[in-house]
């Protein structure tokens, strides 16, 4: 896959307007910004800029982890923050048990993070259009700056759909502002998502941005395309209510013969690197093709350094190392939650989709390699028995305390696979998540931003809504046939589609964006899903008869944590966790910024 993100641009000169004094002194070796966006070179250089910073920033780690996943998916209903400990991993558990407030520091980075990927967009809009503050022409144009204005203004665009799914009224940052402008909330969230798609809309129609070529064009999914754009306009049109709209932008994207759905036995592909940038892909960023940034600590960082542990197993109570990632790297920061897990077992069986997402206490077991599968001297399968798997002491989890905060289903749609499972690949073979000089705490696997099933469903769901319930089927089916499951509908209903896109997109950043706008239709009881269904209510603790009771063979077990380890989570709270707080320290230097609900006027808690 052609690598299209070039190599670091100097942004320091890309100061804002505030800062300009600045420039009055002497300084050797730099543009000055009155010398800098004057033709297509500083254009393309300004554009590099503002994928790099997205990718530094939305799709990168802080840490241990990539913010904007942890706020997102651990707030939803089906996915644990576990860990070892009760505290281990604190600041994700804060949301899958609804104790974050507004100094909580992943809830600012992710925040923090969307603004700066909006100004560097900005920096393009801005200085190439007269959409700026004083409406002053630009120092240059032409039909390359025209492209580089279109897709800044889709990734905007996009970020102020996150923005506004997550904060509900965000600030609209139409354009580099200076020091002295007030910045304050959105009138609306559904003000945010009308403008949104009008920038969209505008963008697509000034015919300039990029176009998939066909469903082996890989290097136009590495940046704003205009599928992408029909995605992020259609998307911000069902969030609206505004399904006839949604349709009219989503209808051209799923039938493009531009894009597909993966064959079923790919769909794990999706999640790792030999899937990248496929015929499903709507936007992922890609990698730098630099030193700096495929070996190294470059890489590592861009990499999402360490999330590759946080989503692995807990490997320090194992009995020894399954051979898919090798060593002991994982610190289970991201359990599936065990009534989910077995309600998406009983829809979907042994499917392909099922399969990439979780496997069962057997399958896990036994149905993968462990040290003692492979002989350390050829370094193949010796092709042990299941009778002596069963009573392998090098599989299992060895540990008496069990792993904290996980049942008997064990997550890995997110996992570095170091040695793609053969019972994923059926034999085949397929690269390895990590590079070579990375390491295996490096996922080297572009971050998914959007696909194409995302894209159907919400399709559907506009259908249904406008009662062209023959269309929206024919794309609900799409998804259940390719998924594995056996399960066709035969009529479109709104419940199949919540059903549907909860297996289908399960980790994936869309669960709790989603209930929240079902509850307000009524399709969903948010009371009922956080609060009645005591999801955090036992905590649950893994543990192998064969280690902690002596059996003769492996029999996996759960038991609710007690004393300290037995966290009773908040209850979500209507009013106050559909949306989040906007950060304390940014509401304290700009009051104008009023959070949602109960949320509004809070001090730091």
């Amino acid at each position: 896959m052609k690598k299209i993100l070039l190599p670091l641009f100097a942004c320091a000169l890309l100061g804002a307007a505030s800062c300009e004094s600045m420039l009055d002194i002497p300084q050797k070796g730099v543009v000055s910004y009155d010398d800098f966006y004057a033709n297509d070179a500083d254009a393309k250089a300004a554009l590099v800029n503002m994928y790099k910073q997205y990718i530094n920033n939305v799709a990168a780690t802080e840490g241990i982890d990539v913010p904007e996943q942890v706020m997102l998916n651990y707030s939803a209903d089906d996915i644990l923050a576990a860990g070892g400990y009760a505290e281990d991993h604190a600041p994700f558990r804060y949301f899958c048990e609804f104790r974050y407030d507004n100094a909580n520091a992943t809830l600012k980075q992710v925040y923090q993070r969307y603004c700066y990927s909006i100004y560097h967009a900005n920096l393009v809009i801005s200085n190439f259009t007269n959409e700026n503050r004083n409406g002053d022409a630009p120092k240059w144009t032409s039909a390359y700056t025209e492209q580089c204005v279109a897709e800044a203004r889709v990734m905007r665009a996009y970020l102020h759909l996150m923005m506004a799914l997550s904060w509900n009224v965000p600030p609209i940052l139409d354009r580099v502002y200076n020091a002295d402008e007030v910045i304050a909330s959105s009138e609306s969230q559904s003000q945010v998502l009308e403008w949104v798609i009008a920038e969209c809309e505008k963008a697509i129609n000034s015919g300039k941005l990029p176009k998939r070529a066909n469903k082996d064009d890989k290097d136009n999914t590495a940046r704003m395309n205009e599928g992408f754009a029909r995605f992020v306009a259609g998307k911000a049109a069902v969030f609206n209510g505004d399904y006839a709209t949604a349709k009219t932008f989503l209808k051209p994207l799923v039938e493009s013969s531009a894009y597909a759905l993966v064959p079923s036995e790919d769909f794990w592909t999706l999640f790792h690197i030999a899937g990248d940038g496929n015929s499903e892909t709507l936007f992922e960023p890609n990698l730098i093709e630099d030193p700096s940034f495929t070996s190294g600590w470059g890489a590592m960082m861009i990499g999402r350094w360490m999330v590759a542990n946080v989503f692995c197993w807990r490997t320090d109570a194992l009995a020894s190392s399954p051979q898919v990632h090798v060593g002991n790297m994982g610190w289970n920061g991201g359990a599936i939650q065990q009534d989910f897990a077995k309600k998406f077992l009983e829809h979907d069986g042994k499917s392909p989709r099922r399969l990439a997402c979780f496997l069962t206490a057997d399958e896990w077991l036994y149905e993968m390699d462990w040290a003692s599968d492979i002989d350390p001297a050829t370094g193949k399968n010796v092709n042990m028995s299941l009778a002596d798997k069963k009573k392998d002491p090098k599989r299992g989890i060895s540990s008496a305390n069990g792993v904290y905060s996980h049942g008997p289903y064990f997550e890995w749609k997110h996992m570095t696979f170091i040695n793609p499972p053969a019972i994923l690949t059926g034999g085949k073979s397929y690269p390895a998540d990590n590079l070579p000089n990375t390491g295996p705490t490096s996922n080297q696997t572009n971050y998914g931003v959007a696909r194409l099933a995302e894209a159907y469903l919400l399709y559907a769901e506009a259908c249904l809504e406008t009662g062209d319930n023959a269309e929206g089927l024919k794309y609900l089916n799409a998804i259940q046939q390719r998924s594995g499951s056996g399960k066709i509908s035969t009529s479109l209903t709104i419940n199949d589609i919540i059903e549907e896109k909860q297996y289908e997109l399960w980790f994936e950043g869309c669960r709790f964006h989603d209930v929240v706008r079902w509850s307000q239709k009524g399709y969903v009881d948010l009371d009922q899903i956080f609060n009645k269904s005591g999801i955090h209510k036992d905590v649950p603790i893994v543990y192998d008869a064969f280690f902690t009771d002596g059996e003769a063979e492996h029999r996996l077990y759960t038991k609710p944590a007690t004393g300290a380890e037995a966290i009773i989570s908040n209850d979500f709270e209507k009013g106050r966790h559909e949306y989040f707080p906007f950060p304390y320290d940014v509401t304290k230097m700009n009051p104008n910024l009023v959070s949602y609900g109960k949320w509004a006027g809070a001090a730091a808690e």
